[in-house]
């Protein structure tokens, strides 16, 4: 039996954080939310999210450092980068980095669900894989 799918959603653009995690919540979601990027390394020990939905442009650390430092602690978590400072280096970046996908906003919220969603998919995959 799978855990329940959890996704953190992390932007420094609060009102975006919240009307993101009202809607991820009325469709069923587990749904918690951050600001920063040194906030979801901390979340990412004491809750077991699959997913993270991460901002690519935020104070402090970037969400290209975000990405590394997850997936150096977490392989197995799924990222999808949302930006809307979006160029071809970035996404490449991203993309060679780990991340499961690269949206920019402004996105559609139902693409943005089903993409969390088949990332927890390949997230399920890696755990039967492992064997866990």
């Amino acid at each position: 039996m799978h855990e329940p799918l959890r996704v953190l959603l992390v932007d420094d653009e609060e009102s975006y954080l919240q009307t993101a995690a009202k809607v991820f919540r009325r469709k069923g979601f587990d749904v918690e939310s951050c600001a920063t990027g040194r906030d979801v390394l901390d979340l990412l020990e004491t809750r077991g999210f699959q997913v993270v939905v991460l901002d690519l442009k935020m104070p402090g650390m970037s969400g290209q450092e975000v990405l590394r430092s997850i997936k150096s602690r977490r392989p197995d978590v799924q990222v999808v980068i949302l930006t809307g400072h979006a160029c071809a280096d970035d996404a490449a970046a991203c993309m060679t980095g780990g991340a499961f996908d690269f949206l920019i906003k402004p996105v559609d919220m139902g693409l943005l669900m089903d993409r969390v969603r088949a990332a927890y998919e390949v997230w399920k995959l890696s755990q039967e894989l492992r064997g866990s």
